[in-house]
């Protein structure tokens, strides 16, 4: 069983090599912070400064449970936040590409491989987010639920994420073409224009 000292060890750790990575992919993809995170860490400092106020037990023992249980809702809020701005990165994905065949990315791989994993990103965060109907911050076995679909639900999204942006260079090489494509038939269907307004008034 851990000491008091390694489970505070524990707390930093978590918050120097997880939750601040996350919340600069947070900032990065939405350009804002998210206060809800800001809130949980803020209440895990408070629970560790009582912690190291007081020489009562009982009073440490409880405190320090809680601060863990608040450095493990922030994770959660991460998941969650992180999930939203991964989904508005596709929006955004799918709206830029939206005149582009993507079916000729790596030999027709790419767009099922797409719909596959997004489909499955987006079934997980929808189950994840039938926990928050239920979730109740005082039982731990909700939580665990909750942390563990959001967890699952964060990585099918980061998926999604990663195999848009590994093919980004593709994916705009592709864009530009049909992009040049477009152009070049929309001139031509004015200089056709041009010629037949031309020959009907001469």
């Amino acid at each position: 069983m851990a000491t008091d000292e390694e489970r505070i060890k524990d707390i930093y750790k978590t918050y120097i090599e997880l939750i601040c990575p996350y919340i600069i992919c947070y900032e990065t993809l939405s350009d804002r912070f998210p206060t809800e995170i800001l809130n949980e860490i803020r209440a895990v400092f408070t629970h560790l400064s009582k912690y190291n106020l007081t020489d009562n037990v009982s009073i440490k023992k409880r405190n320090l449970s809680k601060a863990e249980d608040h450095i493990k809702r922030s994770i959660l809020d991460c998941y969650k936040f992180i999930c939203t701005a991964y989904e508005d990165e596709y929006s955004k994905f799918d709206k830029r590409y939206k005149n582009t065949d993507l079916s000729f990315v790596d030999n027709g791989e790419f767009l099922p491989k797409l719909i596959e994993v997004r489909k499955n990103a987006k079934d997980l965060l929808l189950d994840a987010r039938k926990t928050d109907l239920s979730l109740d911050s005082d039982d731990e076995t909700n939580t665990n639920e909750a942390y563990e679909k959001y967890e699952k639900a964060f990585l099918a999204y980061t998926s999604v994420y990663n195999l848009i942006n590994d093919s980004y260079k593709k994916l705009e090489k592709l864009r530009k073409k049909a992009i040049t494509k477009n152009i070049i038939s929309i001139a031509i269907g004015i200089i056709g224009l041009v010629i037949g307004i031309l020959g009907i008034i001469f």
